[in-house]
Protein backbone atom coordinates (compact mmCIF):
# COMPACT_ATOMS: atom_id res chain seq x y z
CA UNK A 1 0.00 0.00 0.00
CA UNK A 2 1.09 3.56 -0.60
CA UNK A 3 2.73 5.38 2.33
CA UNK A 4 1.09 8.39 3.95
CA UNK A 5 1.57 11.73 2.30
CA UNK A 6 3.94 14.30 3.84
CA UNK A 7 1.07 16.44 5.22
CA UNK A 8 -0.43 13.26 6.70
CA UNK A 9 2.80 12.34 8.44
CA UNK A 10 3.33 15.87 9.71
CA UNK A 11 -0.16 16.11 11.15
CA UNK A 12 0.20 12.66 12.66
CA UNK A 13 3.52 13.49 14.34
CA UNK A 14 2.14 16.75 15.70
CA UNK A 15 -0.75 14.86 17.30
CA UNK A 16 1.62 12.64 19.33
CA UNK A 17 2.11 14.05 22.79
CA UNK A 18 2.92 12.58 26.17
CA UNK A 19 0.17 10.54 27.78
CA UNK A 20 -1.61 12.98 30.06
CA UNK A 21 -4.84 13.77 31.89
CA UNK A 22 -6.75 14.50 28.69
CA UNK A 23 -5.90 11.06 27.34
CA UNK A 24 -7.04 9.39 30.57
CA UNK A 25 -10.35 11.26 30.56
CA UNK A 26 -10.81 10.49 26.86
CA UNK A 27 -10.28 6.77 27.43
CA UNK A 28 -12.66 6.67 30.40
CA UNK A 29 -15.37 8.47 28.44
CA UNK A 30 -14.97 6.28 25.38
CA UNK A 31 -15.01 3.15 27.52
CA UNK A 32 -18.19 4.26 29.34
CA UNK A 33 -19.82 5.05 26.01
CA UNK A 34 -18.75 1.64 24.73
CA UNK A 35 -20.65 -0.06 27.55
CA UNK A 36 -23.72 2.14 27.01
CA UNK A 37 -23.86 1.91 23.22
CA UNK A 38 -22.98 -1.74 22.67
CA UNK A 39 -25.04 -2.72 25.71
CA UNK A 40 -28.15 -1.74 23.76
CA UNK A 41 -27.64 -4.84 21.66
CA UNK A 42 -28.04 -7.10 24.70
CA UNK A 43 -30.16 -5.19 27.19
CA UNK A 44 -33.44 -6.39 25.68
CA UNK A 45 -32.65 -10.11 26.01
CA UNK A 46 -34.02 -10.40 29.59
CA UNK A 47 -36.93 -8.11 28.64
CA UNK A 48 -38.47 -10.29 25.95
CA UNK A 49 -41.17 -11.63 28.29
CA UNK A 50 -42.01 -8.09 29.40
CA UNK A 51 -42.38 -6.91 25.80
CA UNK A 52 -44.42 -9.99 24.87
CA UNK A 53 -46.84 -9.31 27.72
CA UNK A 54 -47.05 -5.60 27.02
CA UNK A 55 -48.02 -6.04 23.37
CA UNK A 56 -49.80 -9.42 23.76
CA UNK A 57 -47.53 -11.20 21.30
CA UNK A 58 -45.58 -14.47 21.33
CA UNK A 59 -42.09 -14.37 22.89
CA UNK A 60 -40.59 -15.58 19.59
CA UNK A 61 -41.90 -12.45 17.92
CA UNK A 62 -40.92 -10.20 20.82
CA UNK A 63 -37.32 -11.41 20.51
CA UNK A 64 -37.06 -9.43 17.27
CA UNK A 65 -36.50 -6.27 19.32
CA UNK A 66 -32.91 -7.50 19.65
CA UNK A 67 -32.56 -8.61 16.04
CA UNK A 68 -33.96 -5.34 14.69
CA UNK A 69 -31.25 -3.45 16.57
CA UNK A 70 -28.52 -5.95 15.64
CA UNK A 71 -29.06 -6.04 11.87
CA UNK A 72 -29.37 -2.26 11.65
CA UNK A 73 -26.31 -1.91 13.89
CA UNK A 74 -24.17 -4.07 11.60
CA UNK A 75 -25.40 -2.19 8.50
CA UNK A 76 -24.63 1.15 10.11
CA UNK A 77 -20.93 0.30 10.38
CA UNK A 78 -20.66 0.25 6.59
CA UNK A 79 -22.14 3.74 6.41
CA UNK A 80 -20.51 5.52 9.32
CA UNK A 81 -17.01 4.06 9.02
CA UNK A 82 -16.36 5.76 5.67
CA UNK A 83 -18.14 8.91 6.86
CA UNK A 84 -15.73 9.15 9.80
CA UNK A 85 -12.87 9.10 7.29
CA UNK A 86 -14.50 11.95 5.40
CA UNK A 87 -15.87 14.15 8.19
CA UNK A 88 -13.65 13.16 11.12
CA UNK A 89 -13.96 10.92 14.16
CA UNK A 90 -15.04 13.68 16.52
CA UNK A 91 -18.03 14.76 14.44
CA UNK A 92 -19.23 11.20 13.93
CA UNK A 93 -18.98 10.35 17.62
CA UNK A 94 -20.91 13.47 18.62
CA UNK A 95 -23.53 12.82 15.95
CA UNK A 96 -23.84 9.15 16.92
CA UNK A 97 -24.34 9.78 20.63
CA UNK A 98 -26.81 12.62 20.03
CA UNK A 99 -28.82 10.62 17.48
CA UNK A 100 -28.78 7.57 19.78
CA UNK A 101 -30.21 9.72 22.57
CA UNK A 102 -33.09 10.84 20.34
CA UNK A 103 -33.72 7.32 19.04
CA UNK A 104 -33.73 6.00 22.62
CA UNK A 105 -36.50 8.44 23.49
CA UNK A 106 -38.50 7.17 20.52
CA UNK A 107 -37.99 3.56 21.69
CA UNK A 108 -39.29 4.45 25.14
CA UNK A 109 -42.41 6.11 23.69
CA UNK A 110 -43.35 3.37 21.19
CA UNK A 111 -47.02 2.50 21.52
CA UNK A 112 -47.14 -0.49 19.17
CA UNK A 113 -44.82 -3.41 18.53
CA UNK A 114 -44.31 -2.35 14.91
CA UNK A 115 -43.29 1.13 16.04
CA UNK A 116 -40.97 -0.41 18.62
CA UNK A 117 -39.24 -2.52 15.98
CA UNK A 118 -38.79 0.51 13.73
CA UNK A 119 -37.45 2.57 16.63
CA UNK A 120 -35.00 -0.17 17.65
CA UNK A 121 -33.76 -0.43 14.06
CA UNK A 122 -33.24 3.33 13.95
CA UNK A 123 -31.48 3.19 17.33
CA UNK A 124 -29.16 0.41 16.14
CA UNK A 125 -28.32 2.21 12.91
CA UNK A 126 -27.28 5.51 14.51
CA UNK A 127 -25.52 3.74 17.42
CA UNK A 128 -23.19 2.20 14.83
CA UNK A 129 -21.57 5.61 14.33
CA UNK A 130 -19.72 5.25 17.64
CA UNK A 131 -17.53 2.08 17.57
CA UNK A 132 -15.48 2.57 14.36
CA UNK A 133 -14.99 6.29 15.01
CA UNK A 134 -13.99 5.66 18.64
CA UNK A 135 -11.45 2.98 17.70
CA UNK A 136 -9.99 5.23 14.99
CA UNK A 137 -9.80 8.10 17.47
CA UNK A 138 -7.74 5.95 19.86
CA UNK A 139 -5.36 5.02 17.05
CA UNK A 140 -4.89 8.69 16.10
CA UNK A 141 -4.93 10.59 19.43
CA UNK A 142 -3.04 8.35 21.85
CA UNK A 143 0.76 8.16 21.93
CA UNK A 144 1.93 5.06 20.02
CA UNK A 145 3.00 3.11 23.12
CA UNK A 146 -0.42 3.64 24.75
CA UNK A 147 -2.59 2.65 21.79
CA UNK A 148 -2.64 -1.10 22.60
CA UNK A 149 -3.85 -0.26 26.11
CA UNK A 150 -6.57 1.99 24.67
CA UNK A 151 -7.66 -0.75 22.29
CA UNK A 152 -7.78 -3.21 25.22
CA UNK A 153 -10.02 -0.87 27.21
CA UNK A 154 -12.43 -0.51 24.31
CA UNK A 155 -12.36 -4.24 23.60
CA UNK A 156 -13.26 -5.01 27.20
CA UNK A 157 -16.06 -2.42 27.08
CA UNK A 158 -17.49 -3.93 23.90
CA UNK A 159 -17.23 -7.53 25.15
CA UNK A 160 -18.20 -6.83 28.75
CA UNK A 161 -21.31 -4.96 27.62
CA UNK A 162 -23.00 -8.29 26.83
CA UNK A 163 -23.16 -9.77 30.35
CA UNK A 164 -23.33 -6.42 32.16
CA UNK A 165 -26.31 -5.16 30.15
CA UNK A 166 -28.19 -8.40 30.75
CA UNK A 167 -27.39 -8.41 34.46
CA UNK A 168 -28.62 -4.82 34.71
CA UNK A 169 -31.88 -5.51 32.85
CA UNK A 170 -32.57 -8.76 34.70
CA UNK A 171 -31.83 -7.18 38.08
CA UNK A 172 -34.43 -4.47 37.84
CA UNK A 173 -38.22 -4.54 37.89
CA UNK A 174 -38.39 -1.81 35.27
CA UNK A 175 -39.80 -2.41 31.81
CA UNK A 176 -38.22 -1.50 28.51
CA UNK A 177 -39.65 2.04 28.42
CA UNK A 178 -38.56 2.80 31.98
CA UNK A 179 -35.02 1.60 31.25
CA UNK A 180 -34.65 3.46 27.96
CA UNK A 181 -35.87 6.92 28.92
CA UNK A 182 -33.18 7.68 31.57
CA UNK A 183 -30.46 6.56 29.15
CA UNK A 184 -31.22 9.34 26.65
CA UNK A 185 -29.82 12.24 28.73
CA UNK A 186 -26.78 10.11 29.62
CA UNK A 187 -25.90 9.84 25.91
CA UNK A 188 -26.27 13.61 25.56
CA UNK A 189 -24.04 14.28 28.57
CA UNK A 190 -21.43 11.90 27.18
CA UNK A 191 -21.50 13.72 23.84
CA UNK A 192 -21.04 17.06 25.59
CA UNK A 193 -18.08 15.75 27.60
CA UNK A 194 -16.40 14.31 24.52
CA UNK A 195 -16.90 17.60 22.70
CA UNK A 196 -14.55 19.26 25.19
CA UNK A 197 -12.08 16.37 25.52
CA UNK A 198 -11.46 15.47 21.87
CA UNK A 199 -9.22 17.58 19.67
CA UNK A 200 -10.95 19.79 17.14
CA UNK A 201 -8.15 19.34 14.58
CA UNK A 202 -8.83 15.59 14.31
CA UNK A 203 -11.07 16.27 11.33
CA UNK A 204 -8.30 18.17 9.55
CA UNK A 205 -5.86 15.28 9.97
CA UNK A 206 -8.29 12.85 8.39
CA UNK A 207 -9.09 15.10 5.44
CA UNK A 208 -5.41 15.53 4.57
CA UNK A 209 -5.30 11.91 3.41
CA UNK A 210 -8.79 11.66 1.93
CA UNK A 211 -7.52 10.64 -1.50
CA UNK A 212 -6.42 7.29 -0.02
CA UNK A 213 -9.73 6.63 1.70
CA UNK A 214 -10.96 4.04 -0.77
CA UNK A 215 -11.95 0.43 -0.44
CA UNK A 216 -9.54 -0.53 -3.21
CA UNK A 217 -6.49 0.39 -1.14
CA UNK A 218 -7.69 -1.83 1.70
CA UNK A 219 -8.38 -4.75 -0.63
CA UNK A 220 -4.73 -4.65 -1.70
CA UNK A 221 -3.57 -5.46 1.85
CA UNK A 222 -3.66 -9.21 2.46
CA UNK A 223 -3.19 -8.67 6.20
CA UNK A 224 -6.35 -6.59 6.46
CA UNK A 225 -8.31 -9.10 4.38
CA UNK A 226 -7.15 -11.91 6.68
CA UNK A 227 -8.16 -9.90 9.76
CA UNK A 228 -11.64 -9.24 8.34
CA UNK A 229 -12.09 -12.93 7.59
CA UNK A 230 -10.87 -13.84 11.07
CA UNK A 231 -13.33 -11.40 12.64
CA UNK A 232 -16.25 -13.40 11.23
CA UNK A 233 -15.06 -16.50 13.08
CA UNK A 234 -14.54 -14.85 16.49
CA UNK A 235 -18.13 -14.12 17.52
CA UNK A 236 -19.38 -17.00 15.38
CA UNK A 237 -17.45 -19.34 17.67
CA UNK A 238 -18.33 -17.41 20.84
CA UNK A 239 -22.07 -17.37 20.16
CA UNK A 240 -22.02 -20.95 18.83
CA UNK A 241 -20.89 -22.26 22.21
CA UNK A 242 -23.72 -20.62 24.13
CA UNK A 243 -26.43 -21.02 21.49
CA UNK A 244 -25.40 -24.64 21.02
CA UNK A 245 -25.42 -25.35 24.75
CA UNK A 246 -28.91 -23.90 24.99
CA UNK A 247 -30.07 -26.04 22.06
CA UNK A 248 -28.63 -29.23 23.55
CA UNK A 249 -30.21 -28.39 26.91
CA UNK A 250 -30.37 -31.11 29.53
CA UNK A 251 -28.30 -33.50 27.41
CA UNK A 252 -25.17 -31.64 28.50
CA UNK A 253 -26.02 -31.45 32.20
CA UNK A 254 -24.78 -27.85 32.32
CA UNK A 255 -26.42 -24.92 34.09
CA UNK A 256 -26.59 -22.23 31.41
CA UNK A 257 -26.33 -19.31 33.81
CA UNK A 258 -23.19 -20.80 35.35
CA UNK A 259 -21.80 -21.36 31.88
CA UNK A 260 -22.19 -17.64 31.14
CA UNK A 261 -20.74 -16.50 34.46
CA UNK A 262 -17.56 -18.59 34.32
CA UNK A 263 -16.79 -17.00 30.96
CA UNK A 264 -16.95 -13.44 32.31
CA UNK A 265 -13.68 -13.14 34.34
CA UNK A 266 -11.44 -14.31 31.45
CA UNK A 267 -12.63 -11.32 29.40
CA UNK A 268 -10.37 -9.22 31.66
CA UNK A 269 -7.47 -10.68 29.71
CA UNK A 270 -8.14 -7.94 27.16
CA UNK A 271 -5.83 -5.87 29.41
CA UNK A 272 -3.07 -8.45 29.07
CA UNK A 273 -3.40 -8.08 25.31
CA UNK A 274 -1.90 -4.57 25.43
CA UNK A 275 1.58 -5.47 26.80
CA UNK A 276 1.59 -8.63 24.69
CA UNK A 277 0.90 -6.57 21.56
CA UNK A 278 3.70 -4.14 22.45
CA UNK A 279 6.18 -7.00 22.88
CA UNK A 280 5.15 -9.42 20.15
CA UNK A 281 2.96 -7.42 17.76
CA UNK A 282 -0.75 -7.26 16.99
CA UNK A 283 -0.70 -10.24 14.63
CA UNK A 284 0.77 -12.49 17.35
CA UNK A 285 -1.92 -11.43 19.85
CA UNK A 286 -4.70 -12.04 17.33
CA UNK A 287 -3.27 -15.41 16.33
CA UNK A 288 -2.91 -16.53 19.94
CA UNK A 289 -6.53 -15.62 20.69
CA UNK A 290 -7.83 -17.43 17.62
CA UNK A 291 -5.92 -20.59 18.51
CA UNK A 292 -7.19 -20.50 22.11
CA UNK A 293 -10.77 -20.04 20.90
CA UNK A 294 -10.46 -22.86 18.37
CA UNK A 295 -9.00 -25.29 20.90
CA UNK A 296 -11.74 -24.34 23.39
CA UNK A 297 -14.40 -25.47 20.94
CA UNK A 298 -12.49 -28.68 20.26
CA UNK A 299 -12.67 -29.27 24.02
CA UNK A 300 -16.40 -28.52 24.04
CA UNK A 301 -16.94 -31.10 21.29
CA UNK A 302 -16.16 -33.82 23.86
CA UNK A 303 -19.69 -33.12 25.07
CA UNK A 304 -19.32 -33.59 28.84
CA UNK A 305 -20.43 -30.97 31.38
CA UNK A 306 -16.89 -30.28 32.58
CA UNK A 307 -15.55 -30.07 29.04
CA UNK A 308 -18.15 -27.49 28.04
CA UNK A 309 -17.62 -25.51 31.25
CA UNK A 310 -13.86 -25.46 30.70
CA UNK A 311 -14.41 -24.50 27.07
CA UNK A 312 -16.38 -21.43 28.18
CA UNK A 313 -13.40 -20.22 30.22
CA UNK A 314 -10.80 -20.86 27.50
CA UNK A 315 -13.05 -19.46 24.75
CA UNK A 316 -13.56 -16.17 26.62
CA UNK A 317 -9.79 -15.94 27.13
CA UNK A 318 -9.26 -16.50 23.43
CA UNK A 319 -11.79 -13.86 22.45
CA UNK A 320 -10.19 -11.44 24.93
CA UNK A 321 -6.90 -11.73 23.00
CA UNK A 322 -8.33 -12.08 19.50
CA UNK A 323 -10.56 -8.99 19.50
CA UNK A 324 -7.95 -6.37 20.54
CA UNK A 325 -5.33 -8.18 18.47
CA UNK A 326 -7.46 -7.98 15.32
CA UNK A 327 -8.45 -4.36 16.02
CA UNK A 328 -4.81 -3.37 16.43
CA UNK A 329 -3.90 -5.30 13.29
CA UNK A 330 -6.50 -3.53 11.16
CA UNK A 331 -5.92 -0.08 12.70
CA UNK A 332 -2.16 -0.40 12.37
CA UNK A 333 -2.19 -1.48 8.74
CA UNK A 334 -4.73 1.15 7.62
CA UNK A 335 -3.96 4.83 7.07
CA UNK A 336 -5.62 7.87 8.61
CA UNK A 337 -7.62 8.25 5.40
CA UNK A 338 -9.18 4.79 5.38
CA UNK A 339 -8.91 3.59 9.00
CA UNK A 340 -12.58 4.30 9.71
CA UNK A 341 -13.68 2.20 6.73
CA UNK A 342 -11.25 -0.57 7.65
CA UNK A 343 -12.52 -0.77 11.24
CA UNK A 344 -16.13 -0.48 10.10
CA UNK A 345 -15.74 -3.54 7.88
CA UNK A 346 -13.96 -5.33 10.72
CA UNK A 347 -16.83 -4.63 13.13
CA UNK A 348 -19.39 -5.54 10.48
CA UNK A 349 -17.61 -8.87 10.07
CA UNK A 350 -17.81 -9.51 13.82
CA UNK A 351 -21.57 -9.10 13.88
CA UNK A 352 -22.10 -11.06 10.70
CA UNK A 353 -20.50 -13.97 12.50
CA UNK A 354 -22.60 -13.40 15.60
CA UNK A 355 -25.79 -13.24 13.52
CA UNK A 356 -25.03 -16.43 11.60
CA UNK A 357 -24.22 -18.48 14.70
CA UNK A 358 -27.68 -19.07 16.29
CA UNK A 359 -29.49 -20.67 13.31
CA UNK A 360 -26.43 -22.72 12.32
CA UNK A 361 -25.88 -23.86 15.91
CA UNK A 362 -29.52 -24.84 16.28
CA UNK A 363 -29.32 -26.91 13.11
CA UNK A 364 -26.03 -28.63 13.96
CA UNK A 365 -27.08 -29.34 17.55
CA UNK A 366 -29.42 -32.02 16.23
CA UNK A 367 -26.34 -34.05 15.25
CA UNK A 368 -24.63 -33.71 18.63
CA UNK A 369 -21.74 -31.75 20.20
CA UNK A 370 -19.01 -32.81 17.76
CA UNK A 371 -20.51 -31.40 14.52
CA UNK A 372 -21.86 -28.43 16.44
CA UNK A 373 -18.54 -27.18 17.79
CA UNK A 374 -15.92 -28.65 15.48
CA UNK A 375 -17.13 -26.46 12.60
CA UNK A 376 -16.46 -23.12 14.35
CA UNK A 377 -13.28 -24.62 15.85
CA UNK A 378 -11.96 -25.40 12.38
CA UNK A 379 -12.85 -21.93 11.10
CA UNK A 380 -11.04 -20.25 14.00
CA UNK A 381 -7.89 -22.31 13.45
CA UNK A 382 -8.00 -21.57 9.72
CA UNK A 383 -8.30 -17.86 10.56
CA UNK A 384 -5.20 -18.12 12.75
CA UNK A 385 -3.35 -19.69 9.83
CA UNK A 386 -4.47 -16.81 7.58
CA UNK A 387 -3.11 -14.24 10.03
CA UNK A 388 0.18 -16.15 10.19
CA UNK A 389 0.61 -16.30 6.43
CA UNK A 390 -0.12 -12.61 5.85
CA UNK A 391 1.53 -11.03 8.89
CA UNK A 392 4.73 -10.05 7.05
CA UNK A 393 3.07 -8.41 4.06
CA UNK A 394 3.72 -4.68 3.75
CA UNK A 395 1.62 -2.17 5.67
CA UNK A 396 1.65 1.62 6.00
CA UNK A 397 3.10 3.49 8.91
CA UNK A 398 0.48 4.07 11.64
Amino acid sequence: MRPQSTPDVKLHNESIASFGTRHIVLLLLLMACGFLVVGQLYVTIPLVADVAGRFSIAPERAAWIGSAFGFAYATGFLVFGPLSDRFGRRRLILFGLTATALATVVVSLAQSFEMLLAARAMQGFVAAAFPPAALSLIAEELPPDQRPFGVSLMSFAFLGAAPLAQVFAAGTDLGLSEIMLPLAPIYLLAALALFFVTQANNTQAVRAGSSQGKLGSLLQDAGILAAWAAAVTVLFGFVSLHAGAQSLGADLGVDLQTLRLVGLPPLLLTFAAAPLTRRRGAAFTARLGLVFAGLALVLAAIGTAWAVMGASVVLSAGVAFAVPGLIATVAGRATNANRGLALALYTFSLFVGASLAPPIAQSLAQSGPAPLWLLPAGLLLMAALGITVTRKSSSPSP
